[in-house]
C-alpha cells in the first residue's frame, strides 16, 4: 500500500475510531520493565542474536539491542522477546 492510500485509509479510520494500529497497519509494542517485549504486527525476523534482533514492520524496521535476548514464542501475527531490553530503535 503506497504512502498516500496508507494515510487516507488511517484518516478514515481515525474518523471511525478504528485503533490506529489497525488503520495505519503500524506495529504495537508491549514492553514490560527492561525484561519482556510483546510485539504485534510484524513482518518477518531479519537477524536474530541474543544481543540484537532486527524485525520488518510494515512501515519500518525495529531494532532491539540487550544482553540474553531470545525469542519465546512467535506466530504469523505476535511474537514475545525476553532478557535484558536495552534499547529500540526504529528505521
Amino acid at each position: 500500500m503506497n504512502g498516500k492510500l496508507r494515510n487516507f485509509t488511517g484518516k478514515i479510520g481515525d474518523s471511525l475510531q478504528i485503533p490506529k494500529d489497525l488503520s495505519y497497519g503500524e506495529s504495537v509494542l508491549t514492553l514490560t520493565g527492561s525484561r519482556e517485549l510483546y510485539i504485534e504486527n510484524y513482518k518477518c525476523i531479519r537477524k536474530y542474536e541474543d544481543t540484537c534482533i532486527l524485525l520488518l514492520s510494515p512501515q519500518n524496521r525495529i531494532q532491539i539491542e540487550g544482553s540474553g535476548l531470545m525469542i519465546d514464542y512467535y506466530t504469523d501475527v505476535e511474537m514475545k522477546i525476553t532478557g535484558t531490553i536495552c534499547k529500540i530503535s526504529f528505521f
